[in-house]
């Protein structure tokens, strides 16, 4: 049964069914979700008024234990006033200890993509030991390898949207539960998803306009033509290989190259698919403008469910966080600021680093602030108000992540 209730109400563990406006103009991402955290609360007692609860036994348990928490009279302030912030010196170790990786596999896939090109036998060993380090990062300085995927270099895009492809399915892989060696062939396969667009001619993919129906089929043929090119290594496992040909494949049968739908599609290739969409949603193309991560996320719930499957759609958002790593935010006083960092337990208060002040002059150094750790004098300046988009504010970001991490 579901009850509307004022969201003064309302406690953590407790199913929020409905809002009092529409889901696409609130900041939530879940069409329906559970309060988990005080964040949470806050961020609900902000954008609205009244919700709709679904009464589960968990919020039914929920309203018992917020009425026994309840003082009978006001309680003296619960004011965090923990000013910690992150290290920059431990911030920047970090960061130079997954560039290495990152170069590596940057410098493998962009090899592996010239051989190919050029019509030569290929080596997909060291693809292998590449995507391997790229998880052994992953799981120790999951934020600082996430932080380096938005290092885009437009002179390479092909391969560059590959490395961030494998850099996010292996974190995706990782939030899902994966074992180390189902995300090591989840990262070679993604890796490795479009190899077969290298030899499409350059005309046809920077083509600003629309496709030509002969453009188009040449284009839908990468999947196989990539598939065609690793088999002749006999270097790959299968699941590498169903990863190149199937990341097009759509849940509802109307990907190519095959046409397969629902279970038939394999997970590794449902989880590539969402990461590719994602990664070329965020990124420059002849075709259309970066969008923001927070549009994209958008895109992909309001659009995706279909094609991708909600529980899939909303198990990413919940890996990359409703601000995530390397976007672009507003805090409540009107500074900018990227996200460096957060976890499940702060994804509302994430690590951010100031690039304008309130006066929108560009800080240098930049500060590291945890919104997790400050009072709530200060979480009431230095707050997340919004997502931002860079090109409004004119701010190069790749710039100052290369910058920030010394690439």
């Amino acid at each position: 049964m579901r009850r509307k209730i004022k969201v003064e109400e309302l406690a953590i563990g407790m199913y929020v069914a409905e809002l009092d406006k529409p889901w696409e103009q609130s900041s939530f991402l879940f069409q329906g979700f559970e309060i988990e955290t005080e964040e949470d609360l806050a961020k609900l007692k902000t954008e609205c008024r009244m919700v709709v609860i679904e009464e589960t036994e968990a919020s039914k348990a929920a309203v018992v234990r917020a009425a026994a928490a309840r003082p009978a009279v006001p309680s003296a302030s619960t004011t965090i006033t923990s000013r910690s912030a992150p290290e920059p010196a431990g911030f920047k170790r970090e960061l130079k200890e997954v560039v290495q990786a990152q170069t590596v596999a940057r410098t493998n896939i962009t090899r592996v993509m010239e051989d190919v090109r050029m019509g030569k036998s290929l080596d997909t060993k060291d693809t292998k030991a590449a995507v391997t380090t790229m998880v052994g990062a992953i799981s120790s300085n999951p934020n600082s390898m996430l932080w380096l995927a938005n290092l885009r270099q437009t002179h390479e895009r092909t391969a560059g949207h590959c490395l961030n492809t494998s850099i996010l399915c292996i974190a995706f892989g990782k939030s899902m539960g994966l074992s180390d060696v189902d995300l090591n062939l989840l990262g070679q396969g993604a890796m490795l998803h479009d190899i077969g667009k290298v030899r499409i001619p350059r005309a046809i993919l920077d083509k600003p306009g629309s496709f030509t129906e002969e453009e188009r089929q040449l284009v839908r043929k990468h999947p196989v033509d990539g598939e065609a090119v690793l088999k002749l290594t006999r270097q790959l496992p299968d699941k590498v290989l169903e990863i190149v040909r199937s990341h097009h494949e759509r849940l509802d049968g109307k990907g190519y190259p095959d046409g397969l739908a629902g279970d038939a599609v394999p997970l590794g290739a449902k989880i590539v698919g969402i990461v590719d969409t994602y990664d070329s949603l965020t990124s420059d193309s002849p075709h259309r403008p970066a969008s923001t991560a927070a549009d994209a996320l958008r895109v992909l719930r309001t659009e995706g469910a279909e094609a991708y499957g909600k529980d899939m759609i909303q198990e990413f958002i919940r890996c990359l966080g409703i601000y995530p790593i390397g976007s672009l935010v507003e805090c409540n006083n009107g500074a900018l600021a990227v996200v460096v960092s957060s976890t499940q337990a702060s994804r509302l208060k994430p690590v951010i680093m100031v690039v304008r002040d309130e006066r929108g002059t560009e800080t240098k150094p930049r500060m590291l602030l945890s919104l997790a750790t400050m009072g709530d004098d200060l979480v009431s300046r230095w707050g997340i108000k919004g997502n931002a988009d860079p090109k409004k504010h004119n701010l190069n970001l790749p710039g100052i992540i290369a910058e920030e991490a010394g690439a």
